[in-house]
């Protein structure tokens, strides 16, 4: 989601330097400026943008884990290929301490941010042209035609109206055709299944179907198969299309459990005399809903040097006595005033400047949660707000630089070679 190069991005990470016993500690992150991520294609509203902020937590009653921000924002337009993606605000997650004094370490990680395509179904058609085009016909749009292929708008009419078998007729009214053994069409798409439309008819010849990854290798997991369009449906057993009967707009070949990512449908003629003809009228692109973001747009920052971990003291809170109350009568009763101690007013945390590179992950869920509990972390409840000191983790107003003395985060999108079985 960077385009393929590197990106500078700026992160802000704030720790406490207390926290009172039994109160949750909480990790802040920011990130500051403008967002290097780029849509990696054209991708319908309602796609989702997500993040995952990780610092490790470690030495509270020699225990260890890992502490999750998290963040998720949903698109409200279309995405063109190469838009900007704003990054969602992050949820700061928190894990409560027990009842016992002590330090915690906490060092940040990474930020893993992800990319959710929208649930959709979309029919490409044979054609991305509305009338006739020169034959033969090559590359046309997402298809590639490659032989002797014929091209026929208004097919329909060419028709005798006793051959359509009920009211369906071919998508849009054009057809591509060959009467050529060996000619092929191929459709390049990305989502987690395909559909081939095309009529049933007796005098429809044998087709190869043939799912490649995106580079136009095999995948070993799909094998090569043969359909007959000149029998009634793909079950087996199957009887012949009647003499002179046609099916329109006929899901001949389906694919639709694949892990999402960009593949290659590749049809091939295997046409006899008996049955010449070879058609497609179009195909229809699945994406399932997903549970979790795709792997193939994972993208990762992290830092690019040794990164110093915070010390945040677990310790009692105490408050400042209550004001004796002075009754007068009959004036109203007092209005009892506590004042909490400098050890419980809430602080700005200290600000951690983050560099790092990317590395393809697994994006997570958007709740905020530890997700290995430190040994003796036992859940005790909120208590009151955590102490935020004026104190950063140096001094006073002090910066921790990770990995460089010039703020940002250096992003490298590395893609994958091939995206199958990442969903």
């Amino acid at each position: 989601m960077v385009g393929g190069q590197e990106k500078n991005l700026r992160i802000q990470v704030g720790i406490p330097k207390t926290v009172a016993l039994g109160q949750p500690l909480k990790v802040d992150w920011t990130v500051v400026g403008d967002s290097p991520l780029r849509s990696p294609g054209k991708y319908a509203k309602g796609a989702k943008v997500s993040v995952s902020a990780v610092a490790s937590i470690s030495n509270f009653w020699d225990g260890s884990g890992t502490l999750e921000s998290k963040g998720e924002l949903t698109t409200d337009v279309d995405l063109a290929d190469q838009s900007v993606l704003k990054i969602p605000a992050i949820t700061s997650g928190s894990y409560t301490t027990g009842a016992q004094e002590g330090e915690i370490k906490v060092e940040p990680q990474e930020l893993k941010f992800g990319f959710t395509p929208v649930k959709a179904t979309e029919e490409v058609n044979d054609s991305a042209l509305t009338g006739p085009m020169p034959n033969p016909p090559a590359e046309d749009g997402r298809l590639y035609y490659k032989g002797k292929w014929s091209y026929e708008f208004n097919h329909s009419a060419r028709i005798p109206p006793t051959e359509w078998v009920g009211s369906v007729r071919d998508r849009k009214d054009d057809v591509h055709h060959t009467q050529t053994q060996g000619d092929t069409a191929t459709i390049k798409f990305e989502g987690t299944g395909i559909e081939y439309i095309g009529e049933r008819h007796k005098l429809h010849g044998d087709v190869k179907v043939e799912l490649l990854d995106a580079g136009g290798n095999s995948i070993p997991e799909y094998s090569a198969e043969i359909i007959s369009p000149w029998l009634k449906t793909s079950s087996e057993g199957a009887p012949e299309v009647e003499e002179g009967k046609r099916y329109a707009s006929q899901v001949l070949w389906a694919k639709t459990d694949l892990p999402y990512g960009r593949y290659q449908l590749v049809l091939t003629s295997e046409a006899k005399a008996s049955r010449p003809y070879m058609m497609v009228d179009g195909f229809n692109v699945i994406n399932k809903e997903h549970v979790t973001p795709p792997k193939m747009f994972d993208t990762v920052c992290k830092p690019s040097g040794p990164v110093v971990a915070a010390t945040v003291k677990v310790q009692k809170t105490s408050a400042s006595p209550s004001p004796t109350p002075t009754t007068k009568t009959p004036t109203p009763k007092p209005t009892v005033t506590v004042t909490a101690s400098p050890g419980g007013t809430a602080t700005a945390k200290p600000t951690v400047t983050v560099t790092a590179t990317v590395t393809p992950t697994r994006a997570t869920p958007t709740t905020p949660q530890v997700t290995r509990v430190p040994v003796g972390g036992a859940d005790t409840g909120v208590g009151p707000e955590e102490e935020r000191s004026g104190m950063g983790l140096v001094g006073l107003g002090s910066v921790m630089v990770f990995g460089s003395a010039v703020g940002g985060v250096m992003l490298r999108r590395r893609r994958a070679a091939h995206t199958r079985g990442r969903g």
